[in-house]
C-alpha cells in the first residue's frame, strides 16, 4: 500500500516549473542518425529509364526541393547517404563503425549531375 503526503501549493508549481515543456520523455538521438539526415543528397529519377536499376538524374540541394519537382512531374525521388567505415579497435572486441561523408559541393547547379 503507497502512502501519500501532501504538499504545500507553492511546493506543487516550483516542481512543476522544472519539468521540461512537453508530452513525454524524448530518446536522444545518436550523432549518426543526425549526420545521415544532414549528409543526404536528393535526386529524380533519370529521364527514359526503365526502373529497374535506379539511375540518378537531376540533384537537388534539400529534400523539400526535391519532393515538390517529383510533385509536379509525377516520379518518385531518391535519397542518397555516403558512408565511410571506420574500424575501432579500442576495446577489447574490435567495432566497425560509420561516419558521413561531407558533401564537397553545394548542388545548386540546376542540371548538374553528381556520379557517386
Amino acid at each position: 500500500m503507497a502512502t501519500m503526503t501532501a504538499s504545500p501549493p507553492e511546493d506543487r508549481t516550483i516542481q512543476a516549473s522544472n519539468r521540461p515543456a512537453g508530452k513525454g520523455v524524448r530518446r536522444a538521438r545518436h550523432s549518426g542518425d543526425e549526420e545521415a539526415v544532414l549528409e543526404a543528397r536528393f535526386f529524380l529519377p533519370k529521364s527514359g529509364t526503365g526502373g529497374h536499376a535506379p539511375e540518378l538524374g537531376r540533384e537537388f540541394p534539400t529534400e523539400g526541393e526535391a519532393r515538390v519537382e517529383a510533385l509536379k512531374l509525377g516520379v518518385t525521388y531518391y535519397s542518397v547517404q555516403e558512408w565511410r567505415p571506420v574500424a575501432d579497435f579500442a576495446g577489447k572486441n574490435p567495432e566497425l563503425k560509420r561516419e558521413a561523408v561531407a558533401r564537397k559541393g553545394t548542388g545548386n547547379e540546376p542540371d548538374e549531375v553528381r556520379h557517386l
